[in-house]
């Protein structure tokens, strides 16, 4: 699978992209007005203390995110994405992540985009919202990537429905990532306020949806609190470009904002820790 065939970065882009991680990747976020974090007494570890609600995290059957393991990706699980009609989006800083969903709806509560959707074994799901975690939440063989998106699609806009969440790698590459532009621009001219958004026209689910070829599915939960657990989840070995210069913005933003992984019930975890490289598209 090319995921892991080894690939080559100019020296160039190798020596920035190593001095934004070590300026970057450990900077705080201001955490002193939210209920949980990622960093500290209201960090992961803890979620489970800080309200009766997320007493789920601390795990009753698989939590995410894992460790996964090369051999994951040799069984792929086929899923069909598809986008068939743009529509209208904004861009939300919810003081955990940036957020895009429909201008509908609410911030708790967005709109279904029933136009974009994800197909697996005679169900649709539709997107509901997608958002980024860095670093990368998911690893292979012990490594996180610089970046994770993570697209969440209900069955329907009903409290029970079926939640999918399709989980994308970006890692430093030698060119940008044409679909995450817009946020860049965004980030680069005036970043977006916590509990505040902002219009935006973007192809990134098009673009992405049309490169997912191998994913590894499980059941597993939400990663963030409550941690409700029964998502499945697909997790692409497709591995998507991003350039030194779009790191740092989103870093400007996103900071720290990832879950450690979790224990595999399935017993899975990987025990070599092969050396491996993403070959980036």
């Amino acid at each position: 699978m090319k995921f892991f065939l080894p690939t080559t970065i100019p020296g160039f882009f190798l020596i920035i992209g190593l001095s934004f991680v070590s300026s970057y990747v450990l900077s705080p976020r201001n955490e002193e007005n939210f209920e949980w974090g990622y960093l500290g007494s209201n960090g992961p570890a803890y979620w489970y203390q800080l309200n009766e609600t997320y007493e789920t995290c601390k795990g009753i059957k698989q939590q995410t995110p894992i460790d996964l393991k090369v051999e994951d990706f040799t069984n792929s699980t086929k899923i069909e994405l598809n986008v068939t009609k743009p529509t209208d989006l904004i861009l939300l800083n919810n003081g955990y992540t940036y957020q895009i969903q429909r201008s509908e709806g609410t911030i708790e509560k967005p709109a279904l985009y029933e136009d974009a959707t994800l197909k697996v074994d005679g169900e649709t799901y539709y997107l509901y919202q997608y958002h980024f975690h860095m670093p990368s939440e998911h690893h292979i063989e012990g490594r996180d990537l610089l970046l994770e998106g993570h697209w969440v699609f209900k069955t329907s806009s009903e409290q029970d429905a079926k939640v999918a969440v399709l989980g994308v790698f970006f890692d430093l590459g030698e060119r940008d990532e044409p679909g995450l532009e817009p946020i860049v621009e965004i980030i680069d001219k005036q970043p977006v306020e916590v509990n505040d958004h902002v219009n935006i026209t973007i192809s990134l689910s098009e673009q992405i949806f049309k490169r997912v070829k191998t994913v590894y599915s499980y059941i597993g939960s939400f990663s963030i609190p409550p941690c409700t657990e029964g998502i499945r989840w697909f997790v692409s070995s497709d591995v998507q470009s991003i350039s030194p210069p779009q790191f740092k913005s989103l870093k400007y933003v996103l900071k720290y904002n990832s879950r450690f992984t979790q224990k595999r019930l399935d017993c899975g975890e990987p025990t070599s820790h092969d050396p491996w490289k993403p070959n980036i598209d």
